[in-house]
């Protein structure tokens, strides 16, 4: 991924250099079922409790914009019985490899996280990848769903 500001530095500054672009293609993947609900904000919460609810072995990564949006959430789902940990970038690398870990051994099986955790984390058996707020592109869409 070459951003467009940094490609303009890499003009200036770089002198000759090559660009090689590969073509994108749908990496979805096969196997992945794909499900979306439309719902007007104030009913989302109580969809995700329904879709949780209904579903067996659920064990999952739901995916917010914000920080505040993550704690929120947390804090709903733990008031309402449900066992979730937070992950984003305002917490200490400490942290959220403490929260990532009692995720992977589930002590807890719900992981809402920021788009911090839509890269480089392998996790074993995810059965829904939920993104509560839409991704802003594509690209992050397909790396948040490619945690399944």
């Amino acid at each position: 991924t070459m951003p467009k500001e940094i490609l303009q530095i890499a003009k200036k500054y770089i002198g000759k250099y090559e660009l090689v672009a590969i073509e994108e293609k749908d990496t979805t993947g096969e196997h992945t079922d794909q499900t979306y609900f439309e719902v007007q904000e104030r009913d989302k919460f109580e969809l995700l409790r329904r879709i949780m609810d209904t579903e067996t072995d659920f064990y999952a990564i739901i995916f917010c914009h914000t920080k505040a949006d993550v704690d929120e959430l947390v804090s709903r789902l733990n008031d309402e019985g449900y066992s979730a940990e937070g992950l984003h970038g305002d917490l200490a690398q400490k942290q959220r490899e403490h929260f990532l870990k009692r995720f992977k051994d589930r002590k807890v099986n719900i992981l809402v996280a920021t788009d911090i955790a839509a890269r480089g984390i392998d996790v074993n058996d995810v059965t829904h990848v939920i993104n509560y707020a839409i991704p802003q592109n594509a690209e992050r869409y397909t790396h948040r769903i490619g945690r399944t």
